[in-house]
């Protein structure tokens, strides 16, 4: 596991250079003039978008637009990195060998920071698992409030003067932090992604176990056997406890939070919860329930209201959403899944069976986008044995189809589009009803949208628009 730390304290006396301009900067800038902070803000774009925000707020002499040089940037010993800037270029990389401390927000919160920090991480579900512990905690009459990458910048809660703050953190994030506390933290799973910024999985996987530093119970995903194998190493010179969830692999594997048989969420071998109760669907989403619970054990909340709050939850929007029912054929938006690992578990939940012939399968799936240089390979697979019809779209559809071929898939299953509009008309001439139509990516969005949550709009209008024309014919 990466340890290796700058052992440095962030100086509210010295003048700082604050590097990206969306949220991330625009909060850091915000909290460094309430601290009195002498700063500048530089930006790689010449338009950043939220340049006339930065401009109206902050002095104007101070902004810096346009290529990242060395030598504009070597006379500053505090730099704040936001999170979509990679540190291991080698203009940063030459400023940390010259004593440069270059930190990101999460690390600024995490030294200031003076009430208890739950802290989520993964491949897929943790914006899921954070809004749940969220809710959860607040059910149960606690002063909680969620943020870090998702909703809320992190420098932004400390506004609250909350009791609990729970971080969803990216592995950009966990780059640029070593000294958060916490009293519990979570690598919910690792499968392939951001492999543009990353040299493999090993190394995304490092990255992401960061968050276990300075925890006081590291929950484990059990069937994650990497990190568990490492964090039990560590238990030789660190002082920290481990709490495991998910299903059991062989009966002598002792759980303290166990899905059993994919129907019943138990604690201490104690039957808590029905599955059927869970407004959330799918087996990936009972394990987030249990890591959710596992993640509260430190503070020892009420079992009943814990429960009634998990059967209050809906979920968010994006993230396997049901969106209508046209002509009895279900759309289902998942947005939100931007790399493989997220389609697979979205299309394992709807429970497919994979020795079912091609004819009597009921999953549509629309997919495409911007890759980040990702192996289809587990995705060519599994489209290959449990999807009906696939639709691509997106700079990387032919990618995702070669994998699915590769893997024994009929050329003739595959339908490539060119927008949004001519994916959901082909699904719908393609699905039967009781079928399933169901939209995730598997991929970036942005080379056809602004961000995930956009793509995630236009495929439900387009999915009310194809109903609102079907009513008007009939």
């Amino acid at each position: 596991m990466n340890k290796r730390t700058q052992n440095k304290s962030f100086d509210f006396n010295i003048t700082t250079l604050i590097v990206g301009m969306g949220s991330t900067g625009l909060s850091c800038a915000r909290y460094l003039k309430k601290r009195n902070c002498q700063f500048a803000i530089a930006d790689s774009r010449q338009e950043p978008p939220e340049l006339d925000s930065v401009k109206n707020e902050f002095n104007k002499s101070l902004i810096m637009t346009g290529e990242f040089e060395r030598e504009l940037f070597k006379d500053y010993k505090q730099i704040i990195v936001s999170p979509g800037i990679s540190i291991r270029s080698k203009l940063f990389i030459s400023l940390q060998e010259q004593g440069c401390l270059i930190i990101g927000d999460i690390e600024l919160f995490a030294q200031v920071v003076k009430k208890p920090v739950i802290a989520i991480t993964g491949s897929n579900g943790k914006s899921t698992v954070t809004t749940l512990v969220e809710k959860i905690a607040q059910d149960c009459d606690i002063k909680a409030i969620a943020g870090g990458n998702l909703g809320i910048p992190a420098l932004d809660l400390l506004e609250t003067q909350s009791d609990l703050y729970i971080l969803e953190l990216s592995s950009f994030q966990l780059e640029t932090t070593y000294s958060l506390k916490t009293i519990s933290a979570t690598v919910l799973n690792v499968s392939e992604d951001h492999m543009d910024r990353y040299t493999g999985l090993d190394d995304y996987r490092q990255v992401k176990e960061r968050i276990y530093n300075n925890t006081e119970n590291a929950v484990v995903n059990y069937q994650e056997t990497i990190t568990l194998e490492r964090l039990k190493q560590r238990m030789n010179t660190e002082a920290f406890s481990i709490i495991l969830f998910g299903e059991k692999l062989s009966p002598a594997q002792d759980l303290e939070y166990e899905l059993l048989e994919g129907e019943v969420l138990t604690q201490a071998h104690k039957k808590i919860l029905q599955a059927k109760n869970i407004k959330l669907k799918g087996k990936y989403n009972y394990l987030n329930v249990l890591a959710a619970l596992a993640l509260l054990k430190p503070l020892q909340l009420d079992l009943k209201k814990q429960i009634q709050s998990i059967k209050e939850y809906s979920g968010l929007p994006h993230r396997c959403e049901w969106v209508d029912s046209v002509n009895g054929i279900d759309f289902y938006n998942d947005s939100k899944g931007t790399n493989t690992g997220a389609t697979i578990a979205a299309i394992d939940g709807f429970e497919v069976d994979a020795f079912l012939e091609h004819e009597k399968r009921s999953v549509i799936l629309i997919a495409g986008g911007v890759g980040k240089d990702a192996d289809f390979k587990e995705l060519g697979e599994t489209i290959e044995k449990k999807i009906k019809f696939t639709i691509l779209m997106g700079v990387d559809a032919t990618q995702i189809k070669a994998s699915a071929l590769s893997a024994g898939a009929k050329n003739d299953e595959f339908y490539m589009v060119s927008s949004m509009y001519e994916a959901v008309f082909t699904a719908k001439k393609l699905a039967d009803s009781g079928d399933v139509v169901l939209f995730s990516p598997a991929c970036a969005s942005f080379d056809m949208y602004q961000n995930y949550m956009k793509r995630g709009e236009d495929f439900k209008e387009k999915v009310l628009a194809l109903k609102g024309e079907l009513t008007n014919v009939s």
